[in-house]
């Protein structure tokens, strides 16, 4: 049985339905207008920011960190900004465009320029772990003024925060490229991937904590793997920053497995308690202020499906229950055939999913997607 399911997978994942459309835009033209704007003396249009899906967008993911986010202070800004002067409260970091302008133009300059090959660059990164017949229109702005360091997404666009990366653009260059191939990763699978029962918030059994941690490994291991940070060239502030952290994670990365082994069987010691306990055990697998450890896991997991099984095993994965993608790391290493940093999954993983994959009301068979090896 296993075997015809491989042979209609080849064939299946061969000959796709429709073609492939995966289109990235990366979007100067914001950037470009503030420094039009900038000590122009020219007067601000409200009407050209407040109807903006963009400026919009941008501000409501900063109000998240508090109401002086508001429209009307990106506004004051904006006058301030275009009459050289930075304003009084500068939580929008319309300071970069006065006193940093030469510096801001020469990095907007430099991406304009480079527009077309950083638009390939993330194109390519992204079509071999995208389903054969997936069609994306996405987005990346360059944010000239924002206060975000690397950057972040909202309503479906993603902005790169430029005051951060200006003072070395040529030396962000690579990290640019990975960190909107990992982004826009991100935006795709959320059009053809399995999703978690629950929000983390709502965590309230081991059941869906298991499904929640091994959906966030899949998540963002793949868009590591995809966007990989550790060999970028460039030190710009930002790609030092990033290969560093990446290069430092894979280095103890056995350490990392293990973490993840002792954390899935922490929220089953104490099936009653892991509402409260749940964050924490999370947060020292992925939040960002530990490391993000589980990110390399995932992909390192990632890296050793594609080596096993091909690149169009993980979208295909991916679209499947979460404990799929562990249960099919588990299967690529049986075939002897390991990459260096591959490393066994501890037993207790391993029989996690297995239970997990049981307590599905919808079957799954993870060989459909594992077709590739035979």
């Amino acid at each position: 049985m296993r075997i015809l399911l491989a042979i209609l997978a080849v064939l299946s994942l061969s000959t796709p339905a429709s073609a492939q459309l995966i289109n990235v835009d990366i979007d100067i033209s914001k950037a470009q207008r503030l420094l039009e704007i900038a000590c122009s003396g020219a007067e601000i249009v409200d009407s050209e920011f407040t109807a903006s899906p963009v400026v919009q967008s941008q501000i409501d993911h900063h109000q998240e960190f508090g109401a002086r986010f508001s429209m009307e202070n990106y506004l004051s800004g904006l006058r301030a900004m275009a009459e050289c002067k930075t304003p009084e409260s500068d939580i929008f970091r319309f300071k970069s465009l006065v006193e940093k302008r030469a510096l801001m133009e020469k990095a907007i300059n430099h991406l304009a320029l480079n527009r077309d090959d950083l638009i390939k660059r993330v194109h390519d990164n992204l079509v071999p772990y995208v389903p054969a017949d997936m069609e994306f229109e996405g987005k990346a702005i360059i944010a000239a003024a924002s206060f975000s360091c690397g950057g972040f997404s909202n309503r479906g666009m993603f902005f790169i925060d430029l005051p951060c990366l200006a003072p070395d653009i040529e030396g962000e260059y690579e990290a640019i490229a990975q960190l909107i191939t990992h982004e826009t990763y991100h935006a795709i699978q959320s059009q053809f991937a399995s999703r978690p029962m629950v929000s983390k918030e709502d965590v309230s059994t081991d059941i869906q904590a298991w499904d929640y941690m091994f959906h966030r490994l899949a998540i963002e291991g793949s868009a590591s793997f995809v966007g990989d940070m550790r060999n970028i060239k460039g030190d710009g502030r930002y790609a030092k920053y990033s290969r560093d952290v990446a290069q430092r994670s894979f280095r103890h990365l056995s350490y990392n497995f293990r973490l993840l082994g002792i954390l899935m069987e922490a929220i089953g010691n104490d099936p009653a308690s892991v509402k409260a306990r749940f964050p924490e055990i999370y947060g020292l697998a992925f939040d960002g202020s530990f490391g993000e450890l589980s990110y390399f896991t995932g992909h390192q997991m990632t890296a050793e499906i594609v080596h096993s099984f091909a690149a169009r095993s993980l979208p295909c994965l991916l679209a499947q229950p979460p404990e799929n993608f562990a249960l099919a790391y588990h299967e690529a290493l049986a075939d002897g055939d390991n990459l260096e940093k591959s490393e066994n999954l501890p037993a207790s993983i391993v029989e996690i999913a297995g239970r997990l994959s049981k307590e599905r009301t919808t079957a799954t068979d993870i060989d459909v997607c594992l077709g590739e090896a035979i």
